[in-house]
C-alpha cells in the first residue's frame, strides 16, 4: 500500500535544487501544530548546513506508527511543537557539508531521523544516510531503514538468532513483521511457520508512504 502526494505543478526550479540554495529559501513540510490533529502542508525556511550534515532532496517518506505516536505527544521522544514528523526518508543528496565524505551531490540515498523526513527536503547527520543500489527505487528504499533495522535489532541483537531455530513473528501482516521473516529466513537462515512465508509472498511491503514530489 502506498499514499502518494504529488507536486507535479511546482516549478522546475523548485523541484531541481543545486547546492548553495539553502539560505534565503523555503520548502514545503507537513508540520505537526497541534496534537491529535492533522498535519499542515506549509512553507517553512531552509538553512545552511553544518559541516558534518547532508541536504537531501526527499522523495518519499515512510509513515511508521511512531509517527502517529510523536504525533499525538506519546512516543519517547516529546518535541516542541511545532514540528515536522518522519522518521525514514529516500531521495537525492543536494549538498553536503565540508567535512563529508560518506556521500556526494546527486547520490541516491536512505536515511534515518527522529524528525523532519516529512517534508522537500531534510538536513541530517552523515551518519545517517546509506546509499541506495542502483537495482532498488527510492520508493522501495524508503520504505526499508525502520522496518529491517527493527528486525534486524531484534534478531540479532537481542535474541541472538542461530540458523536453524525457529522464529515466531505474531504480527506478520504488516512492513516490520514482514522484515523480520526476510531477515530471519535470508539472512540468518531460521524457520518460520510456512503461513508467514505464504505471507511475504503476497505482500512485499505494508509500509505507507508519503511522497511531496
Amino acid at each position: 500500500m502506498a499514499a502518494l502526494v504529488c507536486t507535479r505543478w511546482l516549478p522546475r526550479s523548485w523541484l531541481c535544487r543545486r547546492p548553495g540554495q539553502g539560505c534565503g529559501r523555503h520548502y514545503r513540510a507537513a508540520l505537526c501544530t497541534t496534537l491529535k490533529q492533522p498535519l499542515a502542508i506549509e512553507e517553512v525556511a531552509s538553512r545552511a548546513v553544518q559541516p558534518h550534515e547532508v541536504r537531501v532532496d526527499v522523495h518519499f517518506c515512510g509513515i511508521n506508527f511512531a509517527d502517529i505516536l510523536v504525533c499525538r505527544g506519546q512516543y519517547q521522544e516529546r518535541p516542541h511543537l511545532p514540528f515536522t514528523p518522519g522518521m525514514e526518508f529516500s531521495g537525492t543528496v543536494l549538498e553536503t557539508g565540508a567535512d563529508v565524505n560518506t556521500v556526494k551531490e546527486g547520490d541516491c540515498v536512505i536515511g534515518v531521523s527522529i524528525l523532519h523526513g516529512m517534508a522537500e527536503e531534510c538536513i541530517t547527520d552523515q551518519k545517517n544516510l546509506w546509499q541506495v543500489p542502483e537495482k532498488v527505487s527510492l520508493r522501495e528504499a524508503a520504505t526499508l531503514p525502520i522496518s529491517y533495522g527493527t528486525a534486524i535489532l531484534a534478531l540479532e541483537h537481542r535474541a541472538h538468532t542461530q540458523p536453524g531455530e525457529t522464529v515466531l513473528v505474531t504480527a506478520a501482516a504488516g512492513a516490520t513483521g514482514l522484515a523480520v521473516i526476510d531477515v530471519a529466513t535470508n539472512v540468518l537462515q531460521a524457520k518460520v511457520n510456512d503461513a508467514f512465508l505464504h505471507v511475504i509472498q503476497r505482500r512485499s511491503t505494508g509500509k505507507v508512504l508519503l511522497s511531496l514530489k
